[in-house]
């Protein structure tokens, strides 16, 4: 099966925020033509990590986030 795009750490963020503002997956899966399923998997990383990013294997995944969510800049 082949593999898709990887997701820009901008549109990640926008995925996020448009989740916490409370958007369902499907919302935001059809308005950035991105599949439920990758909407999914991102939105559990995040709930279980607070970040956006994969860690390399063997390595923690809680290294603390790398987009400040609150920031008002």
């Amino acid at each position: 099966m082949p593999q898709g795009r990887q997701l820009d750490p901008v549109l990640k963020g926008g995925i996020i925020g448009r989740l916490e503002a409370g958007q369902t997956q499907t919302e935001v899966s059809r308005a950035l033509n991105v599949a439920q399923s990758v909407i999914s998997r991102l939105w559990r990383r995040f709930e279980d990590t607070y970040t956006c990013t994969r860690s390399p294997m063997g390595h923690n995944a809680a290294r603390g986030p790398i987009f400040d969510l609150n920031s008002t800049t």
